[in-house]
């Protein structure tokens, strides 16, 4: 199954993909650190999947990213420091998850700034995830 991980990223790299929604679908493991190779990814989705593990530091890589769903999934580590980087943040959404630590300050202060209709910062910060009321727009 990692072969086909590299094989498919080693294949979509050399595409401008901007979109990869996975979302409902029935994958397990981690989410690969290829990842951070999609240079032109604008929309990750990956919720409600089996995907466990830690979110990879490489996808703080992303630059054009702008829209992440994460959700009901297994994935557990905290909220890795290097999204700060991604300024074009609109959603990020890792509600219903096993993670743990604080929401980065430096994705509080991208979302102050957003000026989206549909923006969107979730986290479990009724549970393991700490997040403020002023930083995240909805807590479970």
């Amino acid at each position: 199954f990692k072969q086909f991980h590299l094989f498919l990223f080693s294949i979509l790299r050399n595409f401008d993909t901007v979109a990869m929604w996975l979302d409902g679908n029935d994958l397990t493991g981690t989410i690969p650190a290829q990842v951070g190779s999609l240079q032109n990814l604008a929309s990750l989705s990956v919720s409600n999947t089996k995907l466990k593990g830690p979110i990879p530091a490489e996808i703080g890589d992303l630059l054009k990213l702008r829209r992440v769903w994460m959700y009901d999934n297994q994935l557990t580590g905290e909220i890795p420091l290097s999204l700060q980087k991604l300024d074009k943040l609109e959603v990020l959404e890792l509600h219903n998850n096993n993670m743990s630590g604080s929401m980065p300050q430096g994705i509080c202060d991208i979302f102050a700034g957003v000026d989206y209709d549909f923006k969107a910062l979730t986290a479990d910060c009724n549970g393991a995830v700490s997040c403020s009321r002023s930083c995240c727009t909805k807590c479970y």
